[in-house]
């Protein structure tokens, strides 16, 4: 052999190794199948030189196919269809062979090559090179190259190097299927964590918060909403990435009332779709919530209530027709994709069912009777252990102690009410004429002492003195003409006798003006008596500020000046009782009348409430009365003993603070009668 020909085969085995290396490292890359059998194929035929190839791969059921070739139109196995099917046969029969095989051309495969009544035969003019692939230590497919005869060195040759590829190959295909292997358990290790996840709560709003932040990871998209059926209406209750749900934003509301209208539906909702038109409602609330989301794509599943299973449908088949509503529903979101492929519907379609078993279960546990209380005691189990047993015990008889205490143990109940303390002997002093306050008499002020009858203040009431003025203008004038006729009559003897009867009834007349005007004068008299205003009883002015109040002030008739107490007479309590008591004071009040007594009352003063004083109820009022903030009212009078008192504490209008002695009641009432009452109120009386 020459140095040249040495130099020619070196070169074309670093080409080989080097191909070889480039298969490798494209095994060692995350392309395709297809497109690493593809670029495989290239290089050995360039490395081989050969005509034509083709890379086969089992399948599924047990058929080979071929995932690439080139060059197969330059081999005629194609010409005519028994070419077709030797060539298929003997295909089969390579893969099936331990080993690869060289098939000469023209040539049959030998015994046992007959696949399926067909002999496996060669009818090409160009020699095969056929190497197995296996895939840990499966058979998994076939190389096959067709190449132009050679020495039989250089094409055992040939058939080691394809030989070599296949294990390249078959390389590819174990770490192809390992990866797929870790892919399909990373995702069921993802599906049972939320499985597990979203089964681990029976209260619906935890289980809608796991199943939204869960089913994102699940599904892949930017965000899940989860909405559920509360009060016969979906409410959305959990959004993944957030704490809480913020009901009066606008987002949520277009949410609730987009997966309603769609609930109503009963079918899944995939936008876009162009292969479905969407009813007019139920576009319209989708183009208002877009508008509020921004999503580019979204799916609405609602979750409806699971079937029972086939050990159950004899017992609780729902009647034919009916369509059970929507428990549930779940919005997936994408904000960057406008979409959907098989993947993405396969993962909603399975959190859609675990969801709906998961959600159906919490809202069938919480509506059983008694939830509450059952939930309770399950939490406080803990109470129950062998070491806190006794402890536990002690509490519950202690419980049980205490409420038997109020239900049996009487009391004494004792109705509160405010009020205030008053003189009984107290009046007001009244204008008795329209005027205006012309003087106050001196001294008077708060707290100083008044005798009955006594000037306290002088009005000044000007109409009254301009016709008092005119009274006696004309009173003087009538007087002044009687005097005139009557000296006519007397001194004229001339006059006649009917000019005589006419002075005369002239006379008469003046004389009943003077009589009528001295009546008005008379009562402007007795009306001037009223411009002066006196104390009605002996007493202390209890009035603040007198004089800032009335002088030179307009006053009108029956208008209160200032008010005058005695403070030396008997004293009594005001006191206003809401009238939601009145019913307990009344029936109190009518056992008392036939015992022969009177309701008791304590009370102390807002000066001195260190102190406690004792009364006895002298008139309740029929008539309640609005009283500012206290409401409706009834005014109960009390009488009181004022010499148990000290004088500085007797101040009319103090403030007081009584109860009621309305008789004997077990302690729990009296503790908690306005409890009862507003439960039977407020309550009770609403579910009758």
């Amino acid at each position: 052999m020459s140095i040249d020909e040495t130099v020619e085969i070196e070169r074309a085995r670093s080409q080989i190794r080097a191909l070889v290396a480039e298969i490798e490292q494209l095994a060692r890359t995350d392309a395709a199948e297809a497109e690493f059998f593809r670029g495989m194929l290239e290089r050995v035929l360039v490395a081989m030189e050969a005509v034509a190839g083709l890379v086969w791969l089992v399948g599924e059921n047990g058929r080979v196919e071929p995932i690439c070739h080139a060059g197969v139109e330059h081999t005629g196995i194609a010409a005519t269809p028994e070419t077709q099917a030797a060539h298929g046969a003997l295909v089969q029969a390579l893969v099936q062979s331990p080993t690869g095989l060289l098939v000469p051309p023209h040539s049959e495969l030998g015994a046992g090559g007959a696949v399926g009544g067909t002999v496996a035969a060669n009818d090409s003019a160009l020699l095969v090179i056929a190497a197995p692939i296996d895939r840990g230590g499966v058979r998994a497919g076939l190389i096959e190259v067709f190449h132009q005869q050679n020495l039989p060195d250089v094409e055992r040759g040939y058939l080691t190097f394809l030989e070599q590829v296949s294990a390249v190959a078959g390389d590819y295909l174990d770490r192809r299927q390992l990866k797929t292997l870790d892919t399909q358990q990373t995702a069921l290790t993802q599906v049972e964590r939320f499985s597990r996840a979203v089964h681990e709560s029976l209260d619906p709003v935890a289980t809608a918060f796991v199943l939204a932040n869960e089913a994102r990871r699940i599904i892949g998209c930017d965000r899940v909403s989860v909405l559920v059926r509360r009060r016969r209406k979906l409410r959305l209750e959990a959004v993944s990435g957030q704490e809480s749900v913020e009901r009066r934003a606008s987002a949520v509301q277009a949410i609730e009332a987009f997966v309603r209208v769609v609930a109503v539906a009963g079918d899944p909702l995939w936008h876009p779709d162009p292969s479905k038109e969407l009813p007019p409602q139920i576009e319209e609330e989708l183009e208002h919530y877009i508008d509020e989301s921004h999503a580019t794509a979204i799916a609405v599943i609602p979750l409806e209530k699971p079937r029972p299973t086939p050990v159950a449908v004899a017992r609780a088949e729902a009647p034919i027709g009916t369509a059970p509503e929507p428990i549930g529903a779940i919005v997936a979101e994408w904000f960057s994709s406008s979409s959907f492929d098989a993947g993405k519907r396969a993962r909603v379609d399975l959190v859609a069912e675990h969801g709906k078993v998961a959600i159906a279960n919490a809202l069938t546990h919480t509506s059983l009777p008694f939830y509450g209380l059952i939930d309770l005691m399950g939490k406080s189990r803990v109470l129950t252990t062998a070491r806190n047993l006794p402890r536990t015990v002690l509490a519950a008889l202690s419980a049980a102690a205490a409420l038997l205490a109020l239900i049996f143990i009487p009391a004494e109940l004792r109705l509160e009410g405010k009020g205030t303390l008053e003189p009984v002997h107290r009046r007001d002093v009244f204008a008795g004429i329209d005027g205006v306050v012309e003087k106050l008499e001196p001294g008077l002020e708060h707290g100083a002492g008044v005798k009955q009858g006594q000037l306290l203040a002088t009005l000044r009431n000007t109409d009254l003195e301009v016709a008092l003025t005119d009274v006696l203008g004309r009173k003087a004038s009538s007087e002044e003409q009687l005097v005139a006729t009557r000296r006519a009559l007397l001194e004229d003897k001339k006059i006649s006798a009917d000019e005589k009867t006419r002075l005369s009834g002239r006379a008469a007349q003046l004389q009943r003006e003077i009589e009528s005007l001295e009546q008005q004068r008379k009562l402007y008299d007795t009306k001037k008596h009223d411009l002066e205003v006196r104390s009605p009883i002996d007493g202390v002015i209890v009035t603040w500020q007198v004089r800032d109040r009335l002088t030179l002030r307009p006053v009108e008739k029956g208008q209160s000046l200032m008010s005058i107490a005695d403070k030396t007479g008997p004293w009594e309590l005001e006191v206003h009782m809401p009238d939601d008591r009145l019913g307990h004071i009344n029936r109190a009040a009518l056992v008392a009348k036939q015992a022969g007594r009177d309701l008791t009352v304590d009370y102390i003063l807002a000066t001195d409430p260190g102190t406690r004083h004792y009364g006895l109820v002298k008139e309740i009022h029929e008539q309640a009365e609005v009283r500012g903030e206290a409401g409706n009212t009834v005014l109960v009078r009390v009488t009181i003993d004022p010499e148990r008192h000290e004088k500085e504490e007797l101040g009319a209008g103090a403030t007081v603070t009584a109860r009621i002695a309305c008789g004997k009641r077990p302690l729990g009432y009296v503790w908690f009668h306005d409890v009862l009452a507003f439960i039977q109120s407020q309550i009770l009386f609403r579910l009758w």
